[in-house]
């Protein structure tokens, strides 16, 4: 009964079905998920990929991808979307009931790639009887850790595998040639990914250091590009000069107004901070700093990240709990150059002995589907 309502009420959407030329439906959510996706969908020629938001889709056009807007659950055009599909490829929690039911109802394999379950993601599937449904129609879930394929497995997922993060395998995308000039970003502190209440704190920290290394620059990328006036409020607040990454100038720092530019800027800091982790908001990438060797400073809550625990074991990741802490630590490292090298290449190895996971991914893919 529940689904029916579902189903019904997902009906009435004003959406415009897509066109899906292609054999095999992969489908993303954002960014993010896109980036992960990224090198797994080049190795299959008939891949169409189905992305959930705006930044997203117009992101994945941008690397050349052949995509289309995700219908919103509308049943009329997932069932268009799945028309002449051998396989259904799902990148880490995108369970969609009408999606996963219409491709399960065809006998079209449905397969769960990178697959992730945060615990407040769990409590809230746990509770709806719709969401447990949906997960046991899934053929195959491809787990990033031990904790997610627990997860899955709880829900009803019937054939959980762990994998590892495919993300490892995905940061290596081309470099752009970013216009930063008269904005000099060699050897600046890289804020990335900061959001919510961490604003201000970035902001202080920022102060703070500047009390010891005079001419610091500093490089603030927003998780979401809605917050870019605040950060440039608060770097002004602390006394900094601020321009943009669309319109730069010779400033303390500059904020990054653009999606899909963070990635091409990490080259040239000296040191990283990831941020959604001074916050309890779980944390954001660590792997694309470590693919640069770079030394990455973190909050304490990177629950989203369960790997951080291990980097931070092996010391590739130093974690701090206040914005305080935050600015000592980056003076030192700043100070310091052979520790930051020592943390960044801890950083790097650990990077290199997790890669390899996409080839795992492609033929546990090319299995299920049947070639």
């Amino acid at each position: 009964m529940l689904y029916g309502a579902y189903r019904f009420l997902t009906s009435l959407l004003p959406v415009r079905c897509p066109k899906a030329e292609g054999d095999l439906l992969f489908h993303a959510s954002s960014v993010g998920e896109v980036n992960a996706a990224y090198p797994l969908i080049g190795r299959f020629r008939g891949a169409l990929l189905s992305v959930f938001t705006s930044h997203g889709y117009d992101y994945a056009r941008s690397l050349g991808l052949r995509a289309v807007r995700f219908p919103y659950d509308s049943p009329r055009c997932v069932g268009r979307l799945l028309e002449g599909k051998r396989g259904l490829v799902i990148v880490e929690t995108e369970i969609w009931p009408n999606l996963i039911h219409a491709a399960h109802s065809r006998g079209i394999p449905i397969i769960v790639v990178n697959a992730t379950m945060g615990e407040r993601s769990f409590r809230w599937y746990s509770r709806v009887p719709l969401f447990r449904r949906t997960v046991s129609s899934i053929d195959l879930v491809l787990a990033q850790s031990d904790e997610d394929a627990r997860r899955f497995r709880e829900l009803g997922a019937r054939d959980v595998r762990v994998v590892g993060n495919l993300k490892f395998d995905s940061v290596e995308r081309p470099l752009k040639t970013l216009p930063l000039r008269p904005f000099r970003p060699e050897g600046a502190i890289l804020f990335a990914n900061v959001r919510g209440k961490e604003i201000g704190d970035v902001a202080e920290a920022a102060r703070l250091i500047r009390r010891s290394v005079l001419n610091v620059k500093f490089m603030v990328a927003p998780r979401h590009l809605e917050n870019v006036g605040a950060l440039s409020s608060a770097f002004r607040r602390q006394g900094f000069s601020v321009s943009y990454l669309t319109d730069p100038d010779d400033t303390d720092a500059l904020v990054i107004d653009t999606i899909g530019d963070l990635w091409s800027l990490y080259r040239w800091a000296s040191v990283v901070f990831v941020g959604g982790t001074l916050r309890p908001y779980g944390g954001h990438s660590f792997i694309e700093p470590a693919f640069w060797g770079r030394p990455i400073v973190s909050g304490p809550h990177f629950h989203r990240q369960p790997y951080v625990r291990e980097m931070v074991r092996e010391g590739a990741v130093l974690v701090v709990r206040t914005y305080e802490e935050l600015a000592q630590i980056l003076t030192g490292l700043i100070l310091s150059p052979d520790v930051a090298v020592e943390v960044g290449r801890r950083a790097r190895e650990f990077y290199e002995r997790n890669r390899g996971v996409v080839d795992r991914v492609e033929r546990e893919i090319r299995l299920t589907v049947g070639e």
